[in-house]
Formats: structure tokens, C-alpha cells, sequence
């Protein structure tokens, strides 16, 4: 980490201190110009397939930040997963537009048999009417941070010495 702002490398290292989430990054898509004619791209495949469908592509000014993890299979990962999958679905249900989804790559690739070593975590949080300025997107970001401290204290979700 240190690679990103403040506000995302916090909340990256909020994720990473629940036991059993490992590696965690993030990025940004302009989902703008987006069609879901090119939803079958493979370099799209990291995107929410299906809520994209579901508007034929991209919004106008539409971006989405993208925070990705993986499991370490202990028993303390499926705690912290459960959790993990309350509080942003809380989230949503409180008008933040974001979703924790899985994502795995096919189980086959030639020769190669890959299921259960592909299988990762995709918090997917839109930004409609995204601004010219990054900073009102951080300040989202460090509210949902701040928000997430406050439940894993609150609920005492372990985290990593």
C-alpha cells in the first residue's frame, strides 16, 4: 500500500486487519461509455456484470471504486466475510450505493484446473455524478471508513494483533 491516497490506503488497511483478509487492493473504472454490448470483454470481467446489464452499461459520469480481497480459508476469514457482508449490505440499505460480491475465474483454463485458487472479493462502490475533483470521493471513502471501525469495535469482530 502507500501507492494510494490517504483516505483509500486507510480503508484498505481497516479491510486487511479483520482476520483472515489478505490482500487487498483497489482501483477505479469510468463506467461512463460503457455499453453492455462490451460487457463480454474479458478486460471488463472484474466489472458487476449484471448491474451493468441491467442499465445496458455505464451512467452518465458514472465511475466506480473497487476494493478487491481474499480469503487466508481459516475459520476467522468466514467470520469476518459474514460481517463484512452485513455491514455493506447495512450500507446500502442506508442509501450508499456499493456492493460485496465474489468473482472467480473459470474453473479450467487449458490444462490448468484452477477452482479454488481464483476466488476473490469485490466491494464495488458506485459514484453517480462523480465530480471533477477526486476529494468528495475520498470523503466518501473516509466516512465509510470511519463507519466501519466504528461496527467492528462495536460488534468486536477480531482482527490481527
Amino acid at each position: 500500500m502507500g501507492e494510494y491516497p490517504e483516505e483509500i490506503d486507510l480503508f484498505q488497511k481497516t479491510l486487511e486487519s479483520l482476520k483472515g483478509i489478505e490482500n487487498v487492493s483497489s482501483g477505479i473504472d469510468n463506467l461512463e461509455g460503457i455499453k453492455g454490448s462490451d460487457l463480454g470483454d474479458v478486460s471488463l470481467s472484474h466489472l458487476p456484470l449484471a448491474t451493468l446489464l441491467r442499465t445496458d452499461g455505464g451512467l452518465k459520469d458514472e465511475v466506480m471504486l473497487q476494493f478487491e480481497f481474499t480469503l487466508d480459508k481459516s475459520s476467522e476469514s468466514l467470520i469476518s466475510l459474514e460481517f463484512l457482508s452485513w455491514f455493506f449490505r447495512d450500507q446500502a440499505r442506508g442509501g450508499e450505493i456499493l456492493q460485496l460480491r465474489s468473482f472467480a475465474l473459470p474453473p479450467k483454463i487449458g490444462d490448468r484446473f484452477q477452482i479454488g485458487e481464483t476466488l476473490k472479493f469485490h466491494i464495488d462502490y458506485f459514484i453517480e455524478d462523480a465530480p471533477e475533483s477526486l476529494q468528495p470521493i475520498l470523503d466518501k471513502v473516509l466516512n465509510l471508513n470511519k463507519a466501519l471501525e466504528l461496527f467492528i469495535k462495536l460488534y468486536e469482530i477480531p482482527t490481527k494483533d
